[in-house]
């Protein structure tokens, strides 16, 4: 899936949800997984029909760009 959030961060299968800019001067990203693919069980990969709930996760040293 190609899309301006994959142009800019280089991370595929995501889209910003919305950037904050911290009081120290840094930028918090939120994403959202942009691949329908994701909303399948792991166990039997049946679709869900509706959202349930949602998950935070907070990576560390996630790379981004060009190396």
């Amino acid at each position: 899936m190609l899309n301006d959030t994959t142009l800019l961060l280089d991370l595929d299968g995501v889209s910003v949800v919305r950037v904050e800019r911290l009081a120290d001067g840094t930028r918090r990203v939120h994403l959202a997984t942009a691949d329908d693919r994701a909303r399948a069980c792991p166990a039997c990969v049946v679709f869900a029909t509706r959202v349930r709930g949602s998950a935070v996760t907070r990576p560390r040293d996630l790379p981004h760009g060009e190396s």
